[in-house]
C-alpha cells in the first residue's frame, strides 16, 4: 500500500497518524509499505520541484520503518543511484521507488548495476511529463523525447553533416545524426558547449540543469562526433571545408532589449546578470515577469527578507495579471512562494509608459506611479531568433522558433531521425 508519511499540511495527517495507520495495515496483512508525502492540494509536496533535496519523504519512511517488520519504501527526487544507495545503507528505507528519474532513462538501473552512472540521462525533475497527461496529452518527457517516438533506424545513405551551434538542440540533433550512422562534426563559437542552458543553471532550484549539459557532451564524446569548441563557422567555410556537408544550424537566441528604456542610468539583460557580465545595483526593477524574470529576481533577492541593510531591493513589472504565464506545477508555485517570502514587489498589470536617466513610470489601474530610486533596469522581455547567415542550412531550436528546452530537444530529435 502507498500511503503519505506526512502531509506537510495544516489540519492533515501527520507522521504519527500515519506511524499508526501503518502498524494497523501491517496487522491487517500488508506486507510492503510505500510512503510517499504531500498531497495533491499543496503543490510541490506529492511531486517535488526541481532544486527539492533529495528524498525528501526519508524521513517518514525511517521513523515509520522503525516500527514495522515489513518492509517499507520511499520515493521522490531520487534520481541518482548513489543516493538509492545510501539510503538503504543508512536505514532510510528498504527499497527506492523511482519514478520519474526511470522515465527519463528506462535503463537507469541496468546501468546503475553495471557501474555507467555517467550515462545515465539525468531528470531534472521539470514534471512536464506528469503536467502534460493532467490535461490530456500523451505522456512526454523533456529530456529524452523518445518517449514518444519510434527507435532510430540507421539511415539508407550516409552523409557528412555539420552542426551550427552546441547548445542542446545541437547537441541533440549532432547525437541522432550519428546514432543513424552519419559523419557529424558539431562547431561552436564558445569555448564550451550547452549554449543558454548553461545560464538557465545558474538561477536557485536550476543546478541539475548543468547534469544535461555533462550528458549530452559526454555522450557525443562516446558516439563519436567531432566537437570543435571556439569555432565559430563562416561563409568561407562552408563554400570549402564543409562544402560536400549536410548543414543543421542550431544558434540559438539572443535576449531583447527595449531600445527606448536603453536611457536609463544603468540597463541590462536578465542573461548578462546570470552570466557575470552585468553587475546590478541594490535597487532593481526587472521588466517581465516570466520564467526568466522570475528566477532573475529569485537570484537576486536577499535569502530572507529581514530588512538588512545590505538587502537588495528587487522590483518585477509584468503586463499580464499573473507571473510566468505558460508555466504550472510545481517549480511555478514553489518559486512564486519564494518571491512572496522574500518580500520581491511583484507589479502585475503594469506597463511601463515611460524611462528617463533617472525614472521609470509605469501604470497599474489606470494610476501612473513613478520609481525614482532605482539604479539598474532588467530586461527580461523574451528572446528573438538569432540570425542566421547559411543558404541551404536547416534551421533547428531557438534559431527557428523560440521555445523551452523540451521543444528545443523534441525539435532536433524529431528532424535528426530522418535525416
Amino acid at each position: 500500500m502507498r500511503i503519505s508519511g506526512d502531509e506537510y499540511s495544516d489540519g492533515g495527517l501527520t507522521l504519527n497518524d500515519m506511524i499508526y495507520v501503518s502498524k494497523q495495515l501491517e496487522a491487517a496483512g500488508v506486507d510492503f509499505i510505500h510512503v510517499s508525502g504531500g498531497n495533491t492540494i499543496k503543490r510541490g509536496s506529492s511531486m517535488p520541484a526541481p532544486g527539492t533535496s533529495p528524498a525528501p519523504h526519508a524521513h517518514a519512511s525511517e521513523e515509520i520503518r522503525r516500527h514495522l517488520h515489513i518492509p517499507v519504501s520511499t520515493v521522490a527526487r531520487i534520481n541518482e543511484p548513489w543516493i538509492a544507495e545510501e539510503l538503504i545503507a543508512n536505514g532510510k528505507t528498504d527499497i527506492c521507488m523511482i519514478g520519474r528519474p526511470n522515465l527519463c532513462d528506462s535503463e537507469f538501473a541496468n546501468k546503475a548495476f553495471a557501474g555507467k552512472t555517467d550515462d545515465i540521462r539525468p531528470c531534472i525533475g521539470c514534471g512536464r511529463c506528469l503536467t502534460g497527461i493532467m490535461f490530456g496529452k500523451p505522456i512526454a518527457c523533456t529530456v529524452n523525447p523518445s518517449v514518444q517516438s519510434d527507435a532510430v533506424a540507421p539511415a539508407d545513405e550516409k552523409k557528412k553533416v555539420l552542426v551550427i551551434g552546441g547548445g542542446p538542440a545541437g547537441m541533440e540533433a549532432a547525437y541522432i545524426a550519428r546514432m543513424r550512422g552519419h559523419d557529424v562534426t558539431l562547431c561552436e563559437k564558445e569555448e564550451q558547449t550547452g549554449g543558454l542552458l548553461r545560464l538557465a543553471a545558474v538561477p536557485i532550484g536550476k543546478q541539475e540543469l548543468c547534469k544535461v549539459v555533462k550528458f549530452m557532451t559526454r555522450r557525443l564524446m562516446n558516439a563519436g562526433v567531432t566537437v570543435r569548441t571556439g569555432c565559430e563557422v563562416t561563409p568561407e567555410m562552408l563554400a570549402s571545408e564543409f562544402a560536400d556537408y549536410e548543414v543543421i544550424c542550431t544558434s540559438g537566441a539572443r535576449p531583447k532589449e527595449i531600445e527606448a528604456y536603453k536611457c536609463f542610468k544603468q540597463t541590462m539583460t536578465a542573461d548578462d546578470i546570470l552570466s557575470g557580465k552585468g553587475f546590478p545595483g541594490k535597487k532593481v526593477v526587472i521588466l517581465g515577469g516570466g520564467s526568466v524574470g522570475c528566477e532573475t529576481a529569485d537570484y537576486l533577492a536577499p535569502l530572507v527578507d529581514d530588512r538588512f541593510p545590505a538587502n537588495r531591493d528587487v522590483t518585477v513589472i509584468e503586463m499580464t495579471d499573473a507571473l510566468m504565464t505558460g508555466e504550472g506545477g510545481p517549480a511555478k508555485s514553489q518559486l512564486t512562494l519564494r518571491l512572496m517570502r522574500k518580500g520581491v514587489k511583484l507589479l502585475l498589470k503594469s506597463t511601463v509608459t515611460k524611462v528617463d536617466e533617472t525614472t521609470i513610470t509605469y501604470e497599474q489601474g489606470g494610476v501612473q506611479h513613478v520609481i525614482d530610486d532605482a539604479d539598474t533596469l532588467v530586461f527580461a522581455v523574451g528572446y528573438t531568433p538569432a540570425p542566421v547567415a547559411f543558404e541551404n542550412a536547416h534551421v533547428l531550436g531557438d534559431c527557428d522558433k523560440v521555445g523551452n528546452l523540451k521543444d528545443s530537444i523534441a525539435a532536433a530529435y524529431a528532424f535528426a531521425k530522418d535525416l
